[in-house]
């Protein structure tokens, strides 16, 4: 009996030494990808505004008939591509790195909500084509247009599906690549199928552990950090469904995975008449602000110098005028002397981290109203957006993305924020909501007596009170300390 205690007690030690381990080896994985994310950023971007003023300004005002200066020109232009394919490589790699770390310590952020698998299908193939262009594969797409509405993350479901398809032509050197969907059972199943080499039975096991890769690594060269599957698996599984394969050694392999679809909704389609306005704003370029008399002011935060320049290269490129600040305190001055129409932020910063500045600005009347885009290393997109902030990117910075979004900012002229009016009074309700929705705020009203009930469900941002009822000091505290309100504004009027 002894001797099974002492055994018992060496288990649990080793136990909790094995998971200490593990806990530090995820924060190393973490804070290592991190770190690498913010000299990435200077080095893609940069590559790229050279190829971009290469390519546009300077080439073309060279006029040489010396065939050595034209294959060096062309060579040049070539070694700038291999440089942008390489960073968006390795940033494919520390991404993989950190959903890594995030699946193990349960911070992963899931935005479950009704999507349409056919656009999760159409952004995966179009963020795949130049690889299929590069090895001059087929593709092959059977998918219906009336698959039913699932409930899922779309950017992580667009994520397994580019993988998958990645996957496929890293594998295949020539046939055909398919992609296939169709419901079965209450759910719809996603097929790809490629005619590379396939995978060998004893190495079938391996494809969904971290870290694992089929093949000799010793004869045949890793491509990736054997993640993709991995963390493939754990989106799919989220979700409710499961992933599976089958393959025949050069042959070619199959991929399946599963996606539940929502009961009683899948039957009633939703008018898709906001789906094809939110295509159609997707391609249209943002022009109407080149017509603005007034040029609309950016402040740039950031404590990185590069990241700064890089930012001032290509917002000014696109007309806009760019300010800039080193650090939280710096922007908080700049911003009370002249208020920019929009604030692109940082969120590591000495002395006041970016989630306090946008906290700062979104609390006070003055500057409540001014966009904030945060663009930060630090994945924390509910803190931030709880605070206020209206959109949230990460690092390294997909300049497209970044560009319709201040674009679509700017368009819309002031931040949007949810206001909850309570108030027994009908009339001064009315008031206030025609008010604050004129000038584009969404408003939510509620009385005293569905209040609690009411703020649960709509999380707004401001609360606006009538004095009167103001005296109940316990349910405001109640309010306060509700998950997901504890930055909420109080604005109490007579």
């Amino acid at each position: 009996a002894l001797h099974n205690a002492e055994l018992f007690e060496e288990a649990k030690v080793a136990k909790a030494k094995a998971e200490d381990a593990n806990e530090a080896k995820s924060a190393f994985l973490s804070t290592v990808s991190h770190e690498l994310r913010t000299p990435l950023t200077s080095v893609l971007g940069f590559a790229k505004i050279i190829r971009k003023r290469l390519e546009d300004k300077i080439f073309p005002a060279v006029t040489v008939d010396d065939q050595k200066i034209k294959r060096t020109m062309k060579q040049v232009s070539e070694n700038l591509d291999v440089v942008v394919s390489e960073g968006e490589r390795l940033t494919s790699l520390i991404n993989d790195v950190l959903d890594l770390a995030k699946i193990e310590s349960g911070r992963m952020e899931w935005n479950f909500k009704p999507i349409f698998l056919q656009d999760v299908i159409s952004r995966a193939v179009s963020a795949t084509s130049s690889l299929f262009e590069q090895k001059k594969l087929q593709l092959v797409k059977k998918i219906p247009e009336n698959l039913p509405l699932v409930s899922g993350d779309e950017d992580k479901l667009i994520q397994v599906v580019i993988n998958l398809l990645s996957n496929a032509v890293k594998f295949t050197d020539k046939g055909k690549i398919s992609i296939e969907a169709y419901e079965d059972k209450g759910q719809v199943i996603f097929e790809i199928q490629d005619t590379g080499i396939g995978i060998a039975d004893d190495d079938r096991h391996k494809i969904f552990e971290r870290f694992r890769q089929a093949g000799d690594t010793l004869t045949d060269k890793p491509q990736g950090t054997g993640l993709g599957l991995p963390i493939c698996r754990e989106i799919i599984e989220h979700h409710g469904g499961i992933i599976w394969l089958n393959s025949e050694y050069n042959v070619g392999s199959t991929f399946f995975f599963s996606i539940p679809i929502i009961g009683d909704v899948a039957s009633k389609q939703p008018m898709q008449l906001d789906r094809i306005l939110n295509s159609l704003k997707k391609q249209i370029k943002h022009t109407s602000l080149k017509n603005l008399e007034e040029v609309p002011t950016i402040l740039v935060v950031d404590d990185d110098t590069p990241i700064r320049s890089l930012l001032r290269q290509e917002l000014g490129e696109a007309g806009y005028q760019v300010k800039e600040a080193a650090n939280g305190k710096a922007a908080l001055d700049m911003v009370r002397i002249s208020k920019p129409d929009l604030i692109i932020l940082d969120v590591m910063m000495p002395e006041i981290n970016g989630f306090d500045v946008a906290a700062v600005l979104k609390n006070d009347p003055a500057t409540m109203d001014i966009p904030i885009i945060i663009l930060s290393i630090v994945q924390d997109k509910e803190r931030g957006l709880r605070i206020g902030v209206d959109r949230y990117l990460t690092k390294p910075i997909d300049t497209e993305k970044l560009f319709h979004e201040v674009d679509e900012l700017l368009e819309q002229g002031v931040s949007k924020k949810r206001v909850l009016v309570v108030d027994d009074d009908v009339s001064a309700v009315k008031s206030l909501t025609d008010v604050l929705t004129a000038r584009g705020y969404k408003v939510v009203e509620a009385n005293p007596d569905n209040l609690l009930e009411t703020a649960a469900a709509h999380k707004p941002d401001i609360i606006m009170l009538n004095s009167v009822i103001n005296g109940d000091e316990k349910t405001l505290k109640e309010l306060k300390f509700q998950k997901g309100m504890e930055n909420v504004m109080f604005f109490v009027y007579q």
